[in-house]
Parts: structure tokens; C-alpha cells; sequence
């Protein structure tokens, strides 16, 4: 096994236990637990904790890409966005996993300027992906020439983002349908008046 698949085999590790018990009581030990090895070689993959969290949360992030990049398969039009925004939204059981790994990280981040530096990094990858998409769509004359697609992106990413959260805090969460319908919803608005 190569370096890289045994880093991620770690990695993979890390997000079990973080899942299961949380970022504050995922430790080296904790992870190497899960592993069934040694914590020696654990550190031997990754210096310290904060390594690995980075190294996992780059992992998030080239999960969601993918998720979204599958999409581009499909025929150009609203639907496809649709499916790309969809990939943020905690729909599965493989996302709902990838949400409180995102939350708890976006948590141990909050007063670690490095950490956070890092989490707007990622978060500016993911908001590039959308943007381009949506200058395709106005380019295409699927969506209003005036609107301002900087915002529209942020806006996107915002409401999926406020609707994963309340999948996680409310006791009455949105089905997987409902959550899909909040963001085509705002989607909707976005529309060319020639298709409307």
C-alpha cells in the first residue's frame, strides 16, 4: 500500500471516529483505536492532529467536488445546477457523514486563524465551481442577464449551507425532497423570463 492510500486509509479513520464522538474527542489515539494499530503509526502519517484535520478536510472538499463534477455529465440547464448544489445537502447517509465532518471542522477551526484560512479555502474552490456554472447557464440564456452571479453563487452555497445545518439542529428536519425544493425554489428566480 502506497504512502497516499495509507494516509487516506487514516484519514478515513479520522472521520469515523469524528462522526461517532466528535472532532473534541477524536484524538491520535482514538483514530489509531479505529485502525486497529499503534499510534506510532498514526503520527507516522501525520505529525499531529491539526495535520490530519487538514488533510481530512481537503478530503471533504475534493469529495464534494467530485460529487458536483459528476454532474457535469448531464445536459447544460437548471436541472444539472440543481444536481450540483445538491451535492452540499445532507440527502444520504455518505453526506450527512460528510456535513458533521465539514461542521466539526468548521468548528475546531473557529479562534485557529491557519485552520480557518484554510476552511475559506476550500469553501472558495467549491464557490468557483458554482459560479462558473452559473456563467455557463447566463451565457446559455438560461438565467436573467442582469442577475449578479457573485452574489447568486454566495447566495446558493449560503442557502445550502443554512439548509444542512437545520437538517442537524431541528427535531422536524426537511426530507431529502423538501431540502431539493428550498433550493429550486430560489433557483426558480434566477430563470430567464423567456423560459418561466
Amino acid at each position: 500500500m502506497s504512502q497516499r492510500d495509507r494516509r487516506l486509509e487514516v484519514s478515513e479513520a479520522a472521520w469515523r471516529v469524528i462522526v461517532r464522538e466528535g472532532l473534541d474527542r477524536t484524538s491520535m489515539r482514538a483514530i489509531a483505536q479505529e485502525l486497529g494499530c499503534t499510534t506510532g503509526v498514526v503520527t507516522h502519517y501525520f505529525r499531529d492532529k491539526q495535520e490530519l484535520i487538514l488533510f481530512a478536510l481537503n478530503q471533504v472538499t475534493q469529495s464534494l467536488l467530485k460529487a458536483i463534477q459528476a454532474q457535469t455529465g448531464q445536459e447544460l440547464g437548471v436541472d444539472r445546477l440543481l444536481n450540483m448544489v445538491s451535492a452540499f445537502l445532507p440527502l444520504d447517509v455518505e453526506r450527512q457523514a460528510v456535513l458533521k465532518v465539514w461542521l466539526a471542522f468548521l468548528g475546531y477551526a473557529v479562534g485557529r486563524d491557519s485552520l480557518m484560512a484554510e476552511h475559506q479555502r476550500s469553501a472558495a474552490q467549491l464557490r468557483e465551481v458554482i459560479l462558473q456554472e452559473l456563467q455557463t447557464l447566463q451565457s446559455a440564456n438560461l438565467i436573467r442577464d442582469d442577475a449578479d452571479l457573485e452574489l447568486e453563487a454566495n447566495a446558493l452555497l449560503a442557502l445550502a449551507n443554512g439548509v444542512s445545518l437545520d437538517f442537524l439542529i431541528q427535531a422536524k428536519r426537511l426530507s431529502p425532497e423538501q431540502q431539493q425544493q428550498v433550493i429550486r425554489r430560489y433557483v426558480d428566480e434566477l430563470l430567464s423570463t423567456h423560459i418561466k
